[in-house]
């Protein structure tokens, strides 16, 4: 079995500080180019710009306070909140919310999760291609950093507390509490964790997990939806072709190879096994978006911009391993159809808010 190269030799802790200086300006371009987009693209013509403005109102009213004191337990209510209905975002939202104009109050949301974003790409293994890839992945910068920004606003959390801290489980418990699709990502995070000493057990037990929460979902779905029960079905979703299926399963060599070859002794090292933990994650989540296709189409397209965005911390540290040529195919593999990928995407539009149309 090959062993893995060690995480940044020079600097054992990771970041942008590397000694290719292209690679360093290309970081602080890309990062320069997500503060000035972040904070200069006119959001008024966004479809969900209004839905966040609201909410921030919404929140601010305390409605939400009342409804949880008004539940016959005052437990059973707290709990709902925690997670069903995002407690740490409604928190956010009523704070700023009673402060702050909502627009300026989203305005804020939007940069600080792209904030999060730069900080967590710093202490990745390629910064410059971490960054990259959160602004041209489809539902990465364009989407999650602009539009849908809860959910970017977990990811943000979960990559900066996982990289910066190696604590990835605290990570997707906290983001969690923001946006309810990372509850999936904490509870594969968490059979990491319990069987960190045998992987590919823990990689059996999540799949495992991964189909019978894509069998379940829609009871699920029902049971915990919350207020989204007012706005989703449990049969419709975003993944309508068979495409999405194999995109999922390129999306995820890079972390499955991960897995598959990194030694006990290597996950060892904080660095290494919090690597480990999200790509676990990646490829956990993104087979409950395979199975959901079949099974449960609203889980693929609530979970699936993870497939894409786990790519960030896994892509450039599997890099690392040049010597490997499985690593040359996986990445040709994955490049050519990230070319493709945005290509596409061109085509249809997405990136259209960062064209200023």
């Amino acid at each position: 079995m090959e062993a893995l190269q060690p995480l940044h030799p020079r600097l054992p802790h990771g970041g942008v500080g590397s000694d290719v200086p292209a690679s360093r300006l290309l970081f602080y371009l890309y990062a320069l180019l997500v503060v000035v987009l972040s904070t200069l693209l006119d959001r008024s013509f966004l479809l969900d710009q209004q839905n966040y403005i609201d909410n921030f109102i919404e929140s601010a009213s305390l409605e939400w306070v009342r409804a949880m004191f008004e539940e016959e337990s005052l437990l059973r209510g707290a709990i709902t909140q925690l997670f069903s209905e995002e407690l740490l975002w409604r928190l956010w939202t009523t704070g700023f919310g009673l402060v702050l104009d909502p627009t300026t109050a989203v305005f804020i949301t939007v940069c600080v999760l792209n904030g999060l974003m730069i900080l967590a790409a710093a202490r990745t293994d390629g910064p410059s291609l971490a960054l990259a890839l959160w602004l041209v992945l489809p539902v990465g910068f364009a989407v999650t950093g602009l539009e849908q920004i809860r959910q970017g606003f977990g990811l943000g959390v979960v990559l900066y507390i996982a990289l910066r801290m190696n604590r990835p489980v605290l990570g997707s418990l906290i983001a969690a509490m923001i946006h309810t699709t990372f509850a999936l990502a904490f509870v594969f995070g968490v059979i990491h964790w319990l069987f960190k000493k045998r992987p590919l057990l823990a990689l059996a037990c999540s799949v495992s997990l991964a189909f019978a929460g894509a069998y379940l979902g829609g009871m699920l779905f029902e049971m915990f939806g919350g207020r989204r029960l007012m706005v989703y079905s449990s049969t419709e979703g975003d993944a309508t072709s068979i495409n999405y299926v194999f995109a999922g399963i390129l999306c995820i060599l890079p972390s499955l190879y991960w897995l598959v070859t990194t030694t006990r002794q290597e996950n060892e090292d904080p660095q290494a096994w919090t690597l480990s933990n999200l790509a676990l994650v990646h490829v956990a989540a993104t087979c409950f978006t395979i199975f959901s296709f079949f099974m449960f189409p609203i889980g693929a397209g609530r979970i699936g911009y993870l497939t894409q965005l786990l790519l960030i911390p896994i892509l450039p540290a599997l890099l690392k391993r040049r010597h490997s040529n499985v690593t040359f195919a996986i990445s040709a593999l994955l490049f050519l159809y990230l070319i493709y990928l945005t290509g596409k995407s061109y085509s249809d539009g997405v990136y259209a808010i960062l064209l200023g149309r």
